[in-house]
Formats: C-alpha cells, sequence, structure tokens
C-alpha cells in the first residue's frame, strides 16, 4: 500500500491530465495515418508537421513536468520537454537543415520517446500499479523502429516516409496506452476517495 501511494504523489500530475497524453497520442497516431494517405507530399511539409508535433509534444511534457513536485523524478519530464522543443524549433523553422537530417532527428526522436515510455511504465511497474506490459510493448517495437530509421537514413525519401507513417503509428499507441493505464489509476482513485 505505501508503494502504491508514492506512486500515486510522485505521478499525481500525470494522473491528473491522463487525458493530455491520450490527446497527443492519438494526434500523433492520426499523423501516421495521413502519412500513409499522402505519401507523394513534400518531403519539407513532413519535416514542417513533424516539427510542430514534436514541439507541441515538448510544450506539454515541459508543462506536466513543472507542475510534479519535487523529488518525483520530474526531471525526466522536463528534459524530454526541452529537448523536444529545442528540436521541434529546428524542424519547423529550418525547413534546409531538416530536409537533410530528418531521418536522424526522426530516429533519435523516436528511440528518446521509446525509452522515455519504458522508464515511466517500469517505474510504475516498481510501484506496485499494474497493466504497463503493453505501453512496454508498444514503446519496444517504436525503439526497433527508432534503431532501422538511424541505421539506414539515406534510405531515400519514399522509405522516411513509409518508416516515419509506422513510427508515428507506434508512438500514438504507446503513448495511448500509457494514457489508458493512468486514466484506469486516476478512476480507481476517484472511487476510493
Amino acid at each position: 500500500m505505501e508503494n502504491y501511494v508514492s506512486a500515486v504523489d510522485r505521478y499525481r500530475n500525470s494522473i491528473k491530465y491522463w487525458w493530455v497524453g491520450l490527446l497527443i497520442g492519438v494526434l500523433i497516431f492520426i499523423m501516421g495515418i495521413v502519412v500513409f494517405m499522402h505519401p507523394g507530399e513534400s518531403y519539407a511539409a513532413l519535416s514542417i508537421v513533424f516539427g510542430l508535433l514534436i514541439l507541441l509534444s515538448g510544450i506539454v511534457q515541459l508543462f506536466l513536468g513543472l507542475r510534479m513536485p519535487k523529488n518525483t523524478g520530474r526531471g525526466w519530464l522536463i528534459a524530454s520537454g526541452i529537448i523536444e522543443i529545442v528540436l521541434g524549433i529546428i524542424l519547423s523553422f529550418n525547413i534546409a537543415i531538416s530536409a537533410v537530417v530528418l531521418p536522424f532527428f526522426l530516429g533519435f526522436w523516436l528511440l528518446f520517446r521509446g525509452l522515455t515510455v519504458i522508464g515511466t511504465a517500469i517505474e510504475m511497474r516498481h510501484e506496485g500499479i499494474r497493466g504497463s506490459g503493453w505501453a512496454i510493448f508498444w514503446a519496444i517495437l517504436l525503439i526497433i523502429c527508432a534503431f532501422i530509421v538511424l541505421i539506414y537514413p539515406a534510405i531515400g525519401v519514399g522509405a522516411v516516409v513509409i518508416w516515419l507513417g509506422l513510427s508515428f503509428l507506434f508512438a500514438g499507441i504507446s503513448m495511448a496506452m500509457l494514457s489508458i493505464q493512468l486514466y484506469s489509476l486516476h478512476k480507481h482513485l476517484d472511487t476510493t476517495v
């Protein structure tokens, strides 16, 4: 029970704002579908959309991290938010640079996102919160996509578009699964209080 109370204190804002992660997960998933529906769109447009999405995700991560109490592991959220904001700004406003390095930005962002989801899910499991297995599963698929993008960055625009679409789908699902887990904890807390 002490672990449960500790986990609730640690993730109070994440639990309270569970719907934010779900919303971002759904938006990222929809972006994956859009990429597959319009594969012929320009590479620059993908860079801008990707940059704006990362920027939005970074702002939300930073907001949640700053609202968490001290000594609760909030550093990961704050660091994640700052890194994503910087990457989002670079990709959104430097189209020439982003067109060249998009596969690397994509690979590292996906790797960081996957590791962050796994870290959070493992921490929640360690605190006695059940149901993190699916979030870990989808995050592992996301990490595999990240490594493929990083290992083969010169496979061409078409392949980057395909990996971008798949990666958005996996990122959206992993974020949604984690948010659903937080929602079930939120719902449980509402019924026990």
